[in-house]
């Protein structure tokens, strides 16, 4: 998949993500936000995960699979929610409008 764009992954809230941050094991993260962050001369979004706190990574670039989209690589980050029984990882995407 080359160029990201919201629409390619709100059929996809709810469902999981298989992603390997480097030197771990398999993570499961499920989608649960796709969020538009576009003004002015961009066109951007957000996608929120959710996953367990058994297994936490830092910011990373990791393999991503999805069982209808494939592969791809996403630099993912854990951000802070307040929550404690789970951590949420999010990506942002941004890019030039008409690009």
């Amino acid at each position: 998949m080359g160029v990201f764009r919201m629409a390619d992954f709100e059929p996809h809230i709810g469902t999981s993500f298989q992603v390997a941050p480097p030197g771990m094991g398999p993570v499961e993260l499920e989608l649960v936000e796709v969020r538009d962050t576009g003004s002015g001369p961009s066109e951007g979004f957000s996608l929120l995960f959710r996953g367990g706190a058994n297994a936490v990574f830092r910011h990373k670039t990791c393999l991503v699979r999805h069982p209808v989209m494939g592969e791809m690589a996403m630099f993912l980050g854990p951000v802070h929610t307040g929550k404690t029984e789970e951590v949420y990882y999010q990506a942002v995407f941004s890019a030039p409008k008409g690009a």
